[in-house]
């Protein structure tokens, strides 16, 4: 595998875990994690086998090596890594008829392959990744042992130091080796309890059962919200496309497969609106309404299934905006339609026609402007916290999908020309606030 170690993950190792142990084969403090359901590694949830989400979350919070205790699932668990273009961190095995995680030669042994403080898991633990963060500041913090409790309850996650580890043969017979070394550094005030909890920012979920599995996806969903996102997203989109996301999770589709059908709705709707009757234009706004809801899921099965990419960001945005200006130019279209044409009796019938471009040739500039602010944003960065709190506010509305809501009110009350008016004059000004608080004055100079 390709051992190139991407940005994120150089930055998150400088927080100390270097090294995770995945436990597969067994429990991390027992013989077994009881299982009512057969439930094991090789469980989906969220898109994803246990043991793969695993080692993609760990691999995207800086850890550079990963030791694998597997047992006869072993062949399955490396095929399902063996071609995924995801996986670039350092695997190695270790079955467990030669490491038997409940032998305490196994973690005297294990001791000399880490460097430093080394984090163990089970691999049927779905943890969230600021816990991995906190944990690795723990580690440098401390300098010892850390075990995680969640809803007061131990879970299958401990941070251990190799000088622990070597001296497992201390421990033999008294149960467990983990659980005897971390309640031997407990007795010498070596061990820090991390606790969260199933409403924290950090949550981690034992998957044993069926309802587990339930919970922990409940948990992953509620963590994916975006960065730029609304009243309408986040209190009603998000509540639909989590279940649109499982549909498309179930079959296969990849995140810029959904992002296109998102668009196809989004033309379509277009397409209704040019019709210019009362029936066409409030399917046009129900559509939209469809199309914003989609468009939520390709985010949601991207961070799922650790498929993000900068083209994936890139085609959602334009995409985005075509649909916007389709909707803008079919409603000005419909409008004109609605009152006759050029054969209308109305003194300015080119209005309509007039007012969509006007919302089109706003929609173009606001894209432009963007993409120029979130490419000083990373570059040079504002000359202030101030500003940067004024752009981000911005970028904020900008990015939300909330006017869907607004145009379906307006075509319920057949008054989508007023739907238009607002749209020119509200977009317009938009950009025009948003090219002054972008303004040159405002970057940060080298």
């Amino acid at each position: 595998m390709d051992q190139t170690l991407p940005q994120e993950r150089k930055t998150a190792n400088r927080q100390g875990l270097n090294t995770a142990i995945v436990v597969a084969a067994a429990g991390v403090f027992s013989r077994a994690v009881e299982s009512t359901d057969d439930v094991g590694p090789l469980t989906i949830v969220g898109g994803l086998p246990l043991f793969v989400r695993t080692v993609l979350m760990l691999q995207r919070t800086g850890i550079q090596d990963i030791v694998v205790l597997a047992g006869a699932e072993e062949a399955n668990l490396k095929r399902l890594l063996r071609d995924d273009p995801r996986v670039t961190v350092s695997m190695r095995w270790r079955p467990v008829r030669e490491f038997p995680p409940d032998d305490h030669r196994t973690w005297e042994a294990l001791a000399h392959e880490v460097s430093g403080a080394c984090l163990v898991v089970g691999a049927q633990m779905v943890m969230a990744r600021q816990l991995i963060e906190v944990l690795g500041r723990e580690a440098d913090a401390e300098q010892g042992a850390l075990t995680v409790v969640c809803d007061g309850r131990a879970t299958e996650i401990a941070v251990l130091p190799p000088s622990l580890m070597s001296v497992s043969g201390a421990i033999r017979g008294e149960g467990p080796p983990i659980r005897a070394l971390l309640g031997r550094a407990q007795a010498s005030g070596r061990v820090t309890a991390v606790e969260t909890s199933s409403r924290s920012p950090y949550w981690c979920v034992l998957v044993h059962d069926a309802a587990a599995a339930t919970a922990a996806e409940r948990l992953l969903f509620q963590s994916l919200r975006g960065q730029y996102e609304g009243f309408v997203d986040t209190y009603f989109n998000r509540a639909i496309s989590a279940l649109l996301s499982r549909v498309f999770l179930a079959l296969r589709f990849s995140p810029n497969a959904i992002t296109m059908v998102a668009t196809a709705i989004g033309v379509f709707a277009a397409v209704a609106f040019t019709k210019g009757s009362y029936a066409a234009g409030l399917l046009g706004a129900l559509l939209f309404q469809l199309a914003a809801i989609v468009d939520c899921c390709d985010g949601e099965v991207a961070r799922l299934t650790f498929t993000e990419s900068p083209l994936g960001e890139q085609l959602d945005i334009m995409t985005d905006n075509v649909v916007h200006m389709t909707i803008f130019a079919g409603i000005g279209w419909g409008a004109f339609v609605a009152q006759g044409g050029w054969q209308s009796t109305a003194s300015r019938p080119w209005l309509p026609l007039a007012l969509g471009g006007a919302a089109v040739f706003a929609n173009v500039m606001s894209l432009w402007l963007f993409t120029r602010a979130k490419a000083i944003g990373r570059r040079q960065g504002w000359s202030s916290p101030q500003q940067t709190a004024r752009v981000e506010f911005i970028l904020k509305n900008m990015a939300s999908r909330d006017f869907s809501v607004i145009l379906l009110f307006f075509a319920a009350i057949g008054k989508l020309s007023w739907f238009l008016w607002m749209t020119a004059i509200g977009a317009n000004i938009f950009w025009i606030m948003l090219a002054w608080t972008t303004r040159p004055s405002a970057i940060t100079r080298a």
